[in-house]
């Protein structure tokens, strides 16, 4: 089981001052077997328990994703972000069930967190999407890695391959999610600066940041980005057919207007 499943920490090189203190809250949290890669382009790191897979020059997101995937054997990624530090214990029985459910149902992704909420929910833990849900694509999650491989596009963001990646699965099946997180874990960056949230949990937790090679989030762009996601995390559990059929309406009574 161990042997199908790899753990791919996705970053690039200028985020390379977030490796330390993220590899040590990591292994603070997981205590499994499963082969664990970093992704990146070009800096070494030296962490003993990880593989390290380059993509070489960062010509974009989803051009370097696919050259780190292709140097990865395993079937199933458990695919993770180097800003995103995980706080909570890994239960590795629990990704044992996930991977076994993935086999059997031959699922493409399943999202470690229920954002957004399933359509359905199959059983008391695993929710799934209908075909056409947005966002049903999400970078963060288990993924088949051959089907990972064909929904990525060269030149795209990983924003634009949430959107993008939802609206080219729309005729097909196989996206599900947890009904509980796998885990927690707390932001520490936006738009390449410190989130004071986060340093203050590092320097609790005796982290070590690098804080001197970023800038700290003002408060005024920090209070704006708690609103933007608190908005989003709003609209997001209204279920999404009426939030197609209220952008419907909008669009109508606008044109019409």
């Amino acid at each position: 089981m161990k042997d199908h499943l790899g753990i791919l920490i996705l970053s690039c090189d200028k985020n390379s001052d977030l490796w330390e203190p993220y590899f040590s809250l990591f292994w603070k949290n997981y205590n499994g077997l499963h082969q664990v890669y970093l992704g990146c382009n070009r800096v070494k790191y030296q962490g003993s328990k990880v593989k390290v897979i380059y993509s070489g020059e960062d010509l974009d997101w989803s051009t370097s994703c696919r050259t780190i995937l292709k140097q990865i054997p395993n079937k199933y990624i458990l695919l993770l972000l180097e800003d995103l530090f995980i706080t909570t214990k890994i239960d590795l029985v629990e990704i044992n069930k996930h991977i076994k459910f993935i086999e059997n149902n031959k699922a493409k992704h399943v999202h470690i967190v229920p954002n957004p909420n399933p359509d359905n929910f199959l059983n008391q833990e695993i929710g799934m999407y209908e075909k056409g849900a947005p966002y049903r694509v999400n970078v963060v999650g288990y993924w088949d890695k051959e089907y990972l491989l064909s929904l990525l596009m060269d030149g795209e963001s990983p924003w634009d391959f949430e959107i993008k990646g939802s609206y080219r699965t729309i005729n097909e099946e196989g996206f599900y999610c947890l009904k509980k997180p796998l885990f927690s874990v707390i932001h520490v960056l936006e738009k390449g600066s410190w989130l004071p949230e986060a340093v203050q949990y590092c320097k609790e937790q005796e982290v070590y940041l690098e804080i001197e090679k970023r800038e700290m989030l003002s408060r005024l762009t920090n209070l704006k980005s708690i609103l933007q996601v608190f908005y989003f995390n709003l609209m997001i559990k209204v279920p999404w057919k009426i939030r197609v059929r209220i952008m419907d309406i909008l669009r109508k009574l606008l044109i019409s207007y």
